[in-house]
């Protein structure tokens, strides 16, 4: 049976809570050992720790539950000492040894990581996870720092020469394809991650109330923040009852989408911006909202599957493959909406009866599971 180690330098480094490490939360709790066995690898010392899949878990999942980044981080180092009195360790010599191939579950650009790739690609496959192409494809939603555009170049051309690529979805593997211009003969297939972390339920409506849209990420021009703001103001002022609230950290590539949810919280109190959030307070949020909306470029779009989980439908528009995926189980394709397209979704659904018919088409249960993604990953990695 195949041995596979798993890079965990990243989380460690910077554990961000975002969805790709979401994507490496379920794969410590999903592993197939069955299928192979596994370590995840941190840095140590003048070696590695190897953990076990449940030692991942205790590591990440705390994480989600930190009220900021810097007890986020503080706690994630907490937790590696304790567990380098009892984990096994290997020299960095004896790493190469010890594997029969390699997975990189996260996006990377630092320097030892791509180095320890470099090393490791000479000895074994090397299996990575593909998001999306983005900071390559639409690189002014990202602020890089100085000195690192190279590593970041790095980093997709490692990805477009990898051993195998599992893809998060069609428009990944496509992007890898049509603009990293991966070699199409290269093992390269598609899994989508899971949304059943969240317990499927349907939190009953308050009958009278404000249909209340949500909308969750991160502040980046791909998203459309200032649009959809935009558009639910110049629908308030039609008349709608409606409010809406915005979740996510502040743009860090553009002051200007800030400036334009700040502004529009200040002009219209039916408007708020929540900058962070636990991810309980998050759940809780997806489980009140009538409508939760995903605008924009996604590689994947987890919170999409979140939010039906819960019993939220979605409205949806751009390039949204868990839209995508769940049209007709609580997701509707409202295409690529200009502005007015949007005011006018905004005007329809603050109506209680269409907002009902919507919710009405949501199926917790068919959301994609962790377990066939887990799966689809470690079968990659045997090869």
């Amino acid at each position: 049976m195949r041995h596979v180690g798993i890079d965990l330098e990243q989380f460690v480094t910077d554990p961000y809570t975002s969805g790709i490490q979401r994507v490496l939360q379920y794969l410590a709790r999903e592993w197939p050992m069955e299928t192979a066995t596994c370590a995840f690898v941190v840095p140590w010392e003048d070696g590695y720790l190897l953990l076990t899949p449940e030692q991942a878990s205790t590591l990440i999942d705390p994480a989600f539950d930190a009220a900021d980044t810097d007890s986020m981080r503080a706690g994630v180092w907490s937790r590696v000492q304790e567990l380098s009195n009892g984990a096994p360790r290997v020299s960095a010599s004896g790493m190469l040894g010890h594997f029969d191939s390699w997975l990189m579950p996260e996006v990377s650009y630092l320097p030892q990581v791509l180095e320890r790739l470099t090393m490791v690609q000479e000895s074994m496959p090397c299996v990575m996870i593909g998001y999306d192409a983005l900071p390559m494809t639409d690189p002014s939603n990202y602020r890089f720092r100085p000195g690192t555009a190279a590593r970041v170049s790095d980093y997709f051309r490692r990805l477009s020469s990898a051993s195998s690529v599992v893809c998060i979805s069609e428009y990944s593997r496509q992007a890898l394809l049509r603009r990293l211009r991966r070699d199409p003969g290269l093992p390269i297939s598609v899994a989508h991650p899971g949304g059943d972390h969240i317990p499927a339920s349907m939190m009953p409506r308050v009958a009278g109330s404000p249909i209340h849209f949500l909308r969750v990420g991160t502040l980046e021009s791909r998203k459309r923040p200032q649009e959809v703001a935009e558009a639910f103001l110049a629908a308030r002022k039609i008349g709608i009852n409606a409010r809406l609230t915005f979740i996510g950290r502040p743009s860090a590539s553009d002051a200007r989408l800030n400036r334009a949810v700040l502004s529009a919280c200040v002009q219209d109190p039916a408007i708020e911006w929540i900058e962070s959030a636990t991810d309980e307070y998050v759940r809780h949020a997806l489980a009140g909202a009538d409508v939760f909306l995903s605008v924009g470029t996604e590689g994947y779009g987890i919170p999409v599957l979140e939010a039906i989980r819960l019993g939220t439908p979605v409205l949806f528009g751009g390039i949204q493959p868990a839209g995508d995926i769940m049209v007709g189980h609580g997701s509707r394709d409202l295409g690529d909406p200009s502005i007015d397209d949007l005011v006018q979704a905004f005007t329809t659904y603050s109506d209680a009866s269409e907002a009902s018919a919507l919710r009405s088409e949501v199926d917790p249960e068919a959301v994609p599971r962790w377990r066939d993604f887990t799966h689809a990953v470690a079968r990659a990695c045997v090869g």
